[in-house]
């Protein structure tokens, strides 16, 4: 079971609305719905053990995250439409789940979120001066 689903699509876009865009095509849903995890993956990766969140299903999800992954799956839905089509709504709450999914990944806004194992910085930077224009 994936942690965004075809029925939780439902709070943001009517089922006919769907269905025309999609052309009642689940895997269309499936995939959309994929890429808006991978999405909100790579934005909590850092701090947040993002497998068991993700793994999570029915009534086990954090409810923010299903939230923000609907809005983000209805935006890449929506962006499907036909040129000239008004959907400065579903702009909007994207961009709106961008930016908390921001602000959770640099740990400004508070989750419940189990977070990840601390891991010892393995990789090394190396850094010099900067070159002076020396002249003889």
């Amino acid at each position: 079971m994936a942690f965004i689903e075809k029925a939780d699509l439902k709070i943001g876009i009517l089922e006919s609305e769907l269905n025309a865009i999609t052309g009642n095509d689940n895997t269309i849903v499936a995939t959309i719905c994929n890429v808006a995890i991978a999405e909100m993956r790579t934005y909590l990766y850092d701090n947040y053990n993002v497998d068991s969140i993700f793994a999570q299903s029915s009534n086990n999800r954090n409810q923010m995250l299903l939230a923000l992954g609907v809005d983000i799956a209805i935006y890449l839905i929506v962006a499907r439409c036909q040129a000239g089509v008004d959907n400065g709504d579903k702009k909007a709450r994207y961009d709106r789940a961008i930016s908390i999914l921001k602000q959770l990944q640099k740990s400004e806004l508070y989750s419940d979120l189990p977070r990840r194992a601390a891991t010892q910085q393995t990789h090394i930077t190396v850094v010099s001066n900067y070159k002076r224009g020396n002249y003889f």
